[in-house]
């Protein structure tokens, strides 16, 4: 009788395992091998790691694991093993999945019965991810596919009033209106500063002045976004951008944007929503925010309860840190379009959509010499910063690292002149942790003298933005290190876990007491003198909470770069931890960067800046490959 924990509980030691193994990983493996023993001892055995394995790449973020890595990983714990197995070429691999019980294989058909595993060329899924990935392109393409008309003389005199300021160059906002107000999908990505949420605002204001000049009714348009902190953000820029409008052009435009969770109608428990392919949202139009912190289960939830003659806009930074849980959808659908046309300015959209483009967007655009995306008539990218000047150090610096010029990195780190960048080369924490206490110091008078308002004004002018969570270099032990150093200073008085001046991020949505993961809250006593945590309204009015009644939540002093995504600080300090680390890449570097509106200092080693800028972060999918004309 196979036992086949005793072979592969060997991997749950950190200190032999290549990976990081858990028991649910090795769960799975004893689950594969069971069922496998049918075949032989020795094949149930290697089938079991090589499930433990697709298992812990899930968790890694990967969708799906191609056969020639999953050779390589699977050789790296074959020594870890209690009981010996042979070493594996990628030829005897494919031999033994031809046995294999538990696995469907795509080129033969995927048979009724659910097998746990799936073949798909040359990559390995488990058949829920291989089934969310397929269902996602297939909406995908459905929705490329769907095209709206509208009267040009009605959207060249709309478009007259709302892009009245003269442009230098191609005006890439109003190129994004035009294409987003004639395609059912839209992905409108740039940089940070680019304007994404202006120019969508001119998008809703195009559409339901269309509607309103050919008599219809207003579209029901809906915001969204992946985090509490990300709704908020949106909210309040998309009331900011309204105000720029036109008086005539702010009728039927959405003020809030709800979580995703809350928009599909979360269940306690449960991992369906109310809102489904059989239930889908009332809606008619609906704008996506920081799409790239959506992972690949939600959006293809997301997508299925979209009704069928509804209009989907995804906004974000296809440079950016893709979601923290598993895939990097928004990143795969730029990538089936190749990375040379994202760099041009010409020759990426169809004859048709080329036409329409210079006729209402007053340019001349060359049309593509061939497809090669079934997206790339539904893509556009934000080019012009407004937050970063061409002599901006930090703008600078975020354009080498995306563009892996680690030389240009070191030169905007070390050059003088560059006056908002600042880099600690072979620093320590100690360093970090004075600079940051000096840094709280406007803070800490704010909430001494017991004014709010200055209080977030003070601490949103700096932030601790780290790679990892443990560690020397962590969250965890910049957080203790820095209220001891705090307390020992005087500026603070921590006689019980939460204190005047304590920051703190909420990590639990909670719609009961309207609080949400990402939330910032600051504690400070009330009138009476009742500590209370309080938290900034998107108003910029205050609202305040018993301590007793808080979900979840985390001290501030640091936060992971992965939380900062959505946020902006007056100054972002960067830490890298030391030595090599498989989190470090270059898209963590930039989003850690571009957080940044004014200043930012890097505290990391040389090896560990190049380590980053060459890194770049590339999940197992097959999405691009899917949405890619050959794929």
């Amino acid at each position: 009788m196979l036992n086949s924990t005793s072979y592969l509980k060997p991997l749950l030691d950190p200190s032999l395992s290549p990976l990081a193994f858990t028991g649910l990983d090795l769960g799975l493996g004893d689950f594969i091998a069971e069922r496998e023993q049918q075949v032989g001892e020795q094949h149930a055995r290697q089938m079991g790691l090589l499930a433990a394995i697709l298992s812990q790449q899930l968790s890694a973020q990967h969708v799906c694991v191609q056969l020639d890595e999953l050779v390589r990983l699977y050789n790296l714990c074959v020594p870890v093993l209690a009981e010996p197995l042979p070493m594996l070429f990628t030829s005897q691999l494919q031999e033994l999945l031809e046995e294999a019980v538990t696995l469907g294989k795509v080129e033969q058909g995927i048979s009724q019965q659910a097998l746990p595993l799936i073949l798909d060329g040359q990559a390995l899924y488990l058949q829920r991810y291989w089934h969310y990935e397929v269902t996602l392109a297939e909406q995908l393409k459905q929705l490329a596919s769907g095209q709206f008309s509208f009267d040009l003389t009605s959207g060249k005199q709309l478009l007259a009033q709302l892009f009245s300021e003269e442009t230098q160059g191609t005006d890439w906002q109003k190129l994004a209106v035009i294409l987003a107000a004639s395609k059912q999908f839209c992905v409108i990505t740039g940089g940070p500063g680019t304007g994404k949420t202006t120019t969508v605002t001119r998008l809703m204001a195009l559409i339901q002045g269309l509607c309103e000049q050919a008599g219809q009714r207003p579209l029901r348009i809906v915001l969204a976004a992946p985090t509490g902190k990300a709704a908020a953000r949106l909210s309040e820029s998309i009331t900011l951008a309204k105000a720029r409008l036109p008086q005539n052009l702010r009728q039927h435009l959405p003020n809030e944007a709800a979580t995703l969770h809350r928009l599909l109608g979360y269940q306690v428990g449960k991992s369906t929503f109310r809102h489904h392919q059989d239930n889908p949202l009332s809606l008619d139009m609906l704008i996506l925010d920081e799409a790239s912190m959506v992972d690949l289960p939600m959006m293809a939830k997301l997508l299925a309860a979209m009704p069928a003659h509804a209009r989907l806009v995804m906004l974000g930074d296809r440079q950016q840190l893709a979601s923290v849980e598993v895939g990097s959808v928004l990143g795969d659908i730029c990538q089936s379009l190749p990375e040379g046309l994202w760099q041009a300015e010409q020759g990426q959209y169809d004859a048709n959509t080329t036409s329409m483009l210079n006729q209402l967007g007053e340019v001349n655009l060359l049309a593509a010499d061939a497809a090669l995306s079934l997206v790339q008539n539904n893509l556009v990218m934000l080019r012009k910063s407004h937050r970063f000047t061409a002599g901006s150090g930090v703008g600078q610096l975020a354009r080498a690292i995306n563009n892996g010029q680690t030389g240009a990195v070191f030169n905007c780190l070390q050059d003088p002149a560059l006056t908002d960048v600042s880099w600690f080369n072979r620093a320590d924490t100690a360093q970090v942790v004075d600079l940051i206490c000096r840094l709280l110091q406007d803070y800490m008078s704010a909430v001494a003298e017991k004014n709010i308002q200055a209080a977030f004004t003070a601490l949103m002018n700096q932030q601790l933005l780290c790679a990892t969570r443990r560690g020397p270099w962590g969250v965890e032990q910049f957080n203790a290190r820095i209220e001891l150093e705090l307390t020992r200073r005087g500026m603070i008085k921590p006689i019980q876990e939460l204190y005047p001046g304590c920051p703190l991020m909420v990590s639990q949505n909670d719609y009961q007491v309207r609080v949400f993961n990402g939330d910032i809250g600051i504690c400070m006593p009330d009138q009476d003198g009742l500590l209370k945590v309080w938290f900034m309204q998107a108003d910029s009015s205050v609202r305040a909470l018993l301590p007793s009644r808080l979900p979840a939540w985390q001290k501030l002093y640091a936060m992971t770069i992965h939380k900062s995504q959505g946020s902006e600080f007056e100054h972002a300090i960067i830490c890298l931890p030391q030595g090599q680390s498989s989190l470090i890449s270059r898209e963590l570097l930039y989003t850690g960067i571009t957080r940044a509106k004014q200043q930012v200092s890097v505290f990391a080693d040389e090896a560990n800046v190049k380590a980053a800028v060459t890194a770049h972060c590339q999940r197992g999918s097959r999405l691009a490959a899917r949405l890619s004309v050959n794929g």
